[in-house]
């Protein structure tokens, strides 16, 4: 499978649909927050930038990630939102 075929589906999935694409970044950025994937929370905290989620959504959509995983998301939920505001500079 090459690179660009591997890719197809992601980009197909988080493509407008029902749910438009900040949406469907904002929930990939929760899951990474939850699921403490640093590589994830940057790549997601790219795309939703990209897809024009506000600091605030970016936030709140980490709070929703704090309730559901506990403690250990606060921590990832903070480096997430200091890798938005370096991105976003």
């Amino acid at each position: 499978m090459t690179t660009a075929s591997k890719k197809a589906p992601a980009a197909a999935s988080v493509a407008d649909g029902v749910l438009d694409t900040k949406t469907k970044e904002l929930m990939s950025l929760a899951i990474s927050v939850v699921e403490r994937c640093e590589g994830c929370i940057t790549q997601h905290t790219a795309a939703c930038i990209k897809a024009g989620a506000s600091r605030e959504e970016f936030a709140e959509a980490i709070s929703v990630a704090i309730m559901m995983a506990g403690g250990p998301a606060t921590v990832y939920g903070g480096k997430a939102l200091a890798c938005f505001d370096q991105l976003s500079k």
